[in-house]
């Protein structure tokens, strides 16, 4: 069965869409105009919101509130879904006190993640057109650059102990983390950042995107200090993401 969209709506907004749900939810807001509409209304109330913590605040949800009813006064039902109906319950909720600001608008992992991740380009292994080598660590980086991280992830553990580099780790992980696995991400991102070696201050970096990844916040900004301290690697975005955690 699929979530109604307003309920969808509701789990994104109070940061509480399982990863399937997170799936289903880029897939209306690329395909379904509607639904991206009602989602941009609803991102722009929360702008509102977030922009005025004072007495003022409830002055600006009134008038959210009255211009809902005039929308939906004037506006075909049959065009859109129930459209502004998401907002006006907020505002319902919010004039009740039945929900909080803080526990509404908490941080929202998913998007701090994806503003921040990029994953990181194989600049260790050239792999060019027309090369026809073949060896376990080509195939691992070849299907790395392609997206196919399980395939990189089988390749690499393939690699016979004597041949394994400290580098291997740091794409493991990278490939871990872009299947969704945090855990295994982040041991491998400590090895590294702890190796005092090649990608040092790269694996501390993605070690924090790791931990935000993975909604634990305390973690991530302990990551994030020590990269501030010791590195210059992404350290303005690294200031920047811990004004957001703060």
């Amino acid at each position: 069965m699929i979530m109604d969209k307003e309920l969808l709506l509701y789990r994104y907004f109070s940061n509480q869409l399982t990863e399937a749900e997170r799936q289903l939810f880029d897939a209306l807001l690329e395909k379904d105009a509607d639904f991206k509409a009602q989602f941009s209304f609803e991102s722009n109330l929360k702008r509102v919101i977030k922009d005025d913590r004072n007495v003022e605040l409830k002055v600006k949800l009134a008038e959210f509130e009255k211009d809902v009813d005039s929308k939906i006064a004037i506006e075909k039902p049959k065009t859109k879904f129930r459209q502004w109906s998401v907002a006006a319950s907020i505002v319902l909720l919010f004039g009740l006190g039945l929900i909080g600001y803080n526990s509404f608008f908490r941080t929202d992992y998913y998007d701090l993640f994806d503003e921040n991740f990029d994953q990181y380009p194989n600049t260790v292994y050239t792999i060019t057109r027309g090369d026809t080598s073949e060896s376990l660590e080509r195939d691992a980086f070849a299907a790395y650059e392609s997206g196919n991280f399980q395939k990189a992830l089988d390749n690499f553990e393939k690699i016979p102990e004597a041949d394994q580099k400290i580098y291997f780790d740091f794409y493991r992980a990278q490939a871990y983390l872009n299947l969704g696995d945090t855990g295994q991400a982040a041991e491998l991102f400590k090895t590294v950042a702890s190796s005092g070696g090649e990608f040092e201050a790269e694996a501390q970096w993605y070690l924090a995107l790791s931990y935000l990844r993975a909604k634990d916040a305390e973690n991530t900004r302990d990551a994030l200090q020590k990269l501030t301290l010791k590195y210059s690697y992404n350290k303005e975005k690294a200031l920047e993401l811990l004004k957001e955690l703060n």
